[in-house]
């Protein structure tokens, strides 16, 4: 096997498994909220968190992995790590309960924030250097299907467990990712990657890493903006729609589960058919096409009152929302040369997409307070303004390699 058709293997797996966990996190905040009596204010601060912390580890990670060429260790450290965050959160609640248990998952929070921060900019980068230009966009897509496989496999699977079994038992999805995240190593580790940046010598490099790099922070501020209004309202909302479900729309914890897992089903296909449209429409047309679907299907679930109709409108939501891996990190690929790629991914990806998953959840949380609206349903409709944004922002993204 090729050295293309290997990375595309390996980081799609990772993918698969990176995804996936993202996707079984929010199963177990329902049964934090009714088994364990943590507040649903409290559950989204905690998803909020996931992502606040992910924000300070990313430009390291990407200074870190183009300095050294180490994309199959990186990449399997991250997935390890993520493993161990997730089974931290199944299984805590066997240890501690009450207000013990918020103070003791946020260790794992934070295994969950860094462990999670890995692996798209890492995977991005991979597919950039062993694909040519003109494959790019199909690669990403392929590679961007198979993490909403894992979206859709493992949260339905964790979702008929959960209805068998206690929370505990969803550890085993990290035992498995364990697993795969050592296939991938041994996968990745005989293909050769390119170092391109010199390493700086003692303490004054790992201050520096800490921080993103001024220039390209500068050059891809308009599409980091774009990134974090995207990452608001498509993913930063993830954490809450199966409690939207459960206490607005009043479904049960399993039907919740079942509808979370559909949308994600259909990320299956836009991740392959946005990957393919910006290769043939151009990248920011395919961008703005998924910004404004995205937006409309988030409008007429928040505004839809049958269950039906909500379910359904999960449908295209996920269609259209969750397709930025080759889309945003395809942007970031035509506008860097190959040793600025990851350092640009993580700005535009962990800086700005992050944020934005990081904001959406605190602020639901804010709104929702009795103090002020009292319901999850501002939240929802807040994000439907800030993916507006998302969808004005689409020409501001243009630029050049320098």
């Amino acid at each position: 096997m090729e050295e293309g058709q290997r990375s595309l293997l390996a980081t799609s797996l990772a993918h698969f498994i990176n995804d996936g966990l993202t996707g079984i996190i929010p199963l177990m905040y329902p049964v934090y909220i009714t088994v364990y009596g943590i507040s649903p204010t409290t559950v989204l601060i905690l998803a909020g968190l996931q992502s606040v912390f992910s924000i300070v580890i990313s430009p390291l990670i990407g200074k870190k992995s183009d300095t050294s060429g180490k994309f199959a260790q990186l990449m399997t450290i991250g997935l390890i790590i993520f493993a161990v965050g997730a089974a931290g959160y199944a299984t805590s609640g066997l240890v501690v309960q009450g207000l013990a248990l918020v103070v003791f998952l946020l260790p794992f929070t934070v295994l969950i924030a860094v462990g999670s921060s890995f692996y798209h900019p890492l995977g991005a980068t991979v597919l950039r250097e062993k694909w040519k230009s003109e494959g790019l966009g199909r690669a990403m897509g392929i590679n961007g299907s198979f993490g909403s496989v894992g979206r859709v496999v493992l949260p339905f699977s964790a979702t008929l467990v959960l209805a068998s079994f206690a929370l505990p038992s969803l550890s085993v999805f990290a035992g498995l990712s364990l697993l795969g995240s050592l296939a991938i190593f041994f996968m990745l580790r005989r293909v050769r990657f390119s170092r391109y940046v010199s390493a700086e010598s003692g303490r004054r490099r790992f201050w520096r890493s800490l921080l993103p790099d001024w220039r390209l922070f500068r050059r891809f501020l308009p599409l980091t903006v774009l990134s974090f209004s995207r990452g608001f309202f498509t993913v930063g909302i993830t954490p809450a729609i199966p409690l939207y479900l459960l206490l607005v729309d009043h479904f049960s914890e399993f039907q919740a589960g079942i509808a979370y897992s559909i949308m994600f089903g259909a990320g299956i296909i836009s991740q392959l058919l946005f990957g393919y449209l910006q290769d043939r429409l151009g990248k920011r047309i395919a961008l703005g096409i998924s910004n404004l679907g995205a937006v409309i299907a988030l409008l007429v679930f928040v505004l839809s009152q049958s269950p039906l109709a909500v379910e359904v409108s999960l449908i295209p939501f996920g269609l259209f929302g969750y397709s930025a891996f080759p889309l945003l990190l395809g942007l970031v690929a035509e506008l860097t040369s190959p040793g600025e790629m990851t350092s640009a991914s993580s700005i535009v990806w962990g800086m700005g997409n992050t944020t934005g998953q990081a904001i959406a959840p605190l602020l639901m949380s804010l709104l929702a307070l009795p103090a002020l609206f009292g319901s999850l349903t501002a939240g929802m409709f807040a994000a439907v303004f800030v993916g507006i944004l998302s969808v004005v922002l689409v020409p501001f993204t243009r630029g050049k390699i320098r």
